[in-house]
């Protein structure tokens, strides 16, 4: 097998709208759809897609939303055989403001998803994966998975978002520590770095963080990634965007994809960002393209993958 992701796993009402309410204001909804969502459980799914072996750690309820988010995962070729069932509590949910553009604003409810705990993270569910993806801010869960990867000889991604942003600076060197790839947007890369230019506060990032590979996606103007040696950007490419939902959860799964097979810094970012940029054209967080898709688009265009 190949990956093991670790996270969040919630259901995700999504709600089209032409502006936000004012206070006691009402705005009509546009359009209304559902789907599965959390970061971790949607980079599950984008890296299925794109043909690799994916189990699912995390925790849901005792309750039809649970059963549901896991239903769609398992029916993606996601094992989900070791997420941990939480009694007395929802499965989370998260709400999904969506404008016109594509642009997101989200409510969220963590629930049952705060119920999953380093105890819970046994080297017996790593065993036999090469890769471990972590797509959480919580620093006690990133530092047991550090040490099963270590043990079990597996190579580690993080995508710590804002959560783990907040934490500041001296907090996050001594989490990422030796981490082979760490993904973040650029708002919380500037966050981190305490800086209002995205470029730096990436080469600031790049000097601070020991991790092998920085990547740093920076939505229509594509990403950035630097690997010790150099650093790279690489333009996105420009499609229509309906719902950006899950949009970083699928760069990462594809740049993990990339670079689980052993590709260049170039290769890994171009690819991850044109399955972003299929995934933006489409409804849902889990709307992202299988690896035919990413490979007809960029051949396309013009790129051999």
């Amino acid at each position: 097998m190949d990956v093991v992701s670790v996270g969040n796993l919630n259901f995700d009402i999504y709600l089209k709208v032409s502006e936000l309410p004012g206070p006691d204001e009402n705005v009509e909804v546009l359009d209304l759809y559902t789907g599965g969502g959390g970061s971790a459980a949607n980079f599950s799914v984008a890296a299925a897609r794109l043909g690799l072996g994916v189990r699912f750690i995390g925790a849901v309820g005792e309750d039809p939303l649970g059963e549901l988010s896991l239903r769609e995962l398992r029916s993606e070729g996601v094992d989900v055989s070791y997420v941990k069932r939480v009694a007395g509590v929802r499965s989370g949910v998260v709400i999904v403001l969506v404008h016109p553009d594509g642009v997101k604003r989200m409510l969220s409810y963590r629930g049952a998803n705060l119920g999953l705990s380093p105890a819970d993270l046994t080297i017996e569910k790593f065993r036999g994966f090469r890769h471990i993806h972590l797509a959480t801010g919580r620093t006690e869960l990133i530092l047991k998975a550090k040490e099963i990867a270590k043990e079990i000889g597996a190579t580690v991604s993080l995508d710590g978002g804002t959560a783990l942003a907040k934490k500041g600076l001296d907090i996050v060197k001594a989490v990422v520590n030796g981490i082979d790839i760490v993904f973040m947007n650029q708002v919380e890369a500037k966050l981190l770095a305490n800086s209002h230019d995205h470029k730096t506060a990436v080469e600031k990032l790049a000097k601070e963080l020991s991790v092998r590979e920085l990547v740093v996606t920076l939505g229509p103007r594509g990403a950035v990634a630097f690997d010790g040696r150099r650093l790279l950007h690489v333009d996105a490419f420009k499609l229509d965007a309906v719902d950006t939902t899950g949009a970083g959860d699928c760069f990462a799964a594809a740049y993990v994809a990339m670079y689980l097979r052993g590709r260049d810094l170039y290769e890994k970012l171009l690819f991850a960002n044109a399955a972003a940029a299929i995934k933006v054209t489409r409804p849902g967080a889990r709307s992202s393209p299988r690896y035919s898709e990413v490979v007809a688009f960029l051949e396309s265009l013009g790129y051999k993958i």
